[in-house]
C-alpha cells in the first residue's frame, strides 16, 4: 500500500483506503473525515454502540484485504468509551461512558467507531483487592484478532481452560500433559498463542521463531524453542517429533514470505491406539485451495484454516486468562498520525514485529 493526506469535509480523524482497491492509504490529520452514522433506534444500530476511541491496534489483515471488503476506514482492533447505545441494547452490560473493547463495524483507525454490542467486553478494572488486574486502553486494544484467533486455534485443539463441569480449573491436569506446538512464535498471533498455552498450564509449548527471538519467546513461557533459520534444526525437530502434538497453532504459513508449513505439520499430529490422527492442525492462513476448502465446509480432518468469531466470552475469558498468570501483550505503540500511520504498516509487513502494533488515539 502507498500513503498521502487527503482532505474531506466533516468532523474527525481517520486513517482510510483510497485508490480503487483502497491500496493507498491516507490519514485525515485536520477533522474533516466523516463520523460513522449512528442512528440508535434503527434496524442498522438498534444493536451497536457507537464509541470514542482511546486506542486501536492493527493486523495483517488490515493491508491484506480490499476496500469492498474490509471497508472504507482501516482497522478492527479498538479499546474506546462508549457515548450512545443502540434501542435494543436495553438487556447488554454496558451503559454510556462504560471503557470497552473488541472488534469494530466501521474501522478502528478513527476518532469515533461502531461496534456490534455482542462483539465488545468491559475493559476490566482494578481493585485495591487485586492490584495488577487494571488494563490499559492500549493493552486492551492489542487483544481482540490476536488473541481470539489464537483462543479459537487452540479450542480447536482442544486446549481449553474449563473442563465440561464448569470447574475453572478442572483441565490443569489434563493440559499438563498436553504439547502445542507455536509456528511463527514471536509475532502477534504468535505470542497470543504462547501467553495462552502458559495460562492454560499446557506442559510441552514448542515455539518456532528466528535465532534472535529464542530469549523472547522463553520468557513469554516457551518451553522449548526451535530456530527456523537453521534447516538442519528445522527438519531435525520435524523429524524427531512425528505424533508428538495435540495441537499445531499455524500463525505463519502464507503470512507473506513464502512460507509453508501445512503439508509437513501434518505427521506431527498425535494418534489414538487404533493409529487414527486425534491431533488438530489449525492456520490462520493457507494456499487458495484452502480457502476454498475453509468457505465451502469441506475442509480435511484435524487440519483447518481458522475463521475467528468475535465475542464478548471469548474477549472476557482472555483478560481473565491473562491476569491468571500476571501477563500482558507485548506491544509497539505509535502516535496516531501520517507519519505514525505510515511507519506503523511498513513495520507491520516487514514481518519482523514483537507483539502488536498499538495507536494511542487519546
Amino acid at each position: 500500500c502507498t500513503f498521502k493526506t487527503q482532505n474531506y469535509k466533516s468532523n474527525m480523524r481517520a486513517a482510510i483506503r483510497t485508490g480503487l482497491l483502497g491500496s493507498t492509504f491516507s490519514f485525515i490529520s485536520d477533522n474533516s473525515y466523516t463520523k460513522p452514522a449512528f442512528d440508535p433506534s434503527s434496524n442498522t444500530n438498534k444493536k451497536d454502540v457507537y464509541i470514542k476511541l482511546k486506542a486501536a491496534g492493527i493486523n495483517p489483515v488490515d493491508y491484506k484485504l480490499p476496500r469492498f471488503v474490509a471497508g472504507q476506514t482501516i482497522g478492527i482492533d479498538f479499546c474506546g468509551t462508549i457515548e450512545a447505545l443502540g434501542s435494543a441494547c436495553d438487556d447488554s452490560p454496558f451503559k454510556v461512558g462504560d471503557d470497552v473493547f473488541g472488534t469494530s463495524s466501521s474501522g478502528s483507525l478513527a476518532e469515533y467507531c461502531i461496534a456490534n454490542v455482542d462483539k465488545i467486553a468491559k475493559v476490566p478494572k482494578g481493585t485495591s483487592e487485586d492490584d495488577g488486574k487494571s488494563w490499559t486502553s492500549l493493552e486492551c486494544a492489542a487483544l481482540p484478532v490476536a488473541y481470539m484467533s489464537a483462543l479459537q486455534s487452540l479450542r480447536i485443539g482442544k486446549i481449553t481452560p474449563m473442563s465440561s463441569d464448569g470447574d475453572g480449573d478442572g483441565n490443569q491436569e489434563l493440559n499438563a500433559k498436553k504439547s502445542v506446538l507455536i509456528i511463527g512464535a514471536s509475532g502477534g498471533c504468535g505470542i497470543a498463542g504462547i501467553q495462552l498455552c502458559k495460562a492454560m498450564k499446557v506442559g510441552r509449548i514448542v515455539a518456532i521463531c528466528s535465532s534472535r527471538n529464542i530469549d523472547f519467546v522463553k520468557e513469554l513461557g516457551a518451553t522449548e524453542v526451535v530456530d527456523y533459520t537453521k534447516k538442519d534444526e528445522l527438519e531435525g525437530f520435524f523429524h524427531l517429533n512425528k505424533d508428538k502434538f495435540d495441537c499445531v497453532y499455524d500463525a505463519a504459513t502464507s503470512s507473506g514470505g513464502g512460507e509453508d508449513y501445512w503439508s509437513i505439520s501434518q505427521d506431527l499430529l498425535k494418534k489414538n491406539d487404533d493409529g487414527e490422527c486425534c491431533g488438530e492442525y489449525v492456520a490462520l492462513n493457507g494456499p487458495a485451495g484452502k480457502w476454498m476448502r475453509a468457505f465451502s465446509g469441506t475442509q480435511k480432518a484435524h487440519q483447518s484454516i481458522m475463521m475467528m468469531k468475535s465475542n464478548r466470552a471469548d474477549l472476557e475469558l482472555i483478560t481473565s486468562l491473562m491476569d491468571k498468570v500476571n501477563e500482558r501483550p507485548i506491544l509497539k505503540i505509535v502516535p496516531f498520525s501520517e507519519t505514525g500511520l505510515k511507519d506503523a504498516f511498513e513495520l507491520l509487513k516487514s514481518r519482523r514485529t514483537r507483539g502488536k502494533i498499538v495507536f494511542d488515539i487519546a
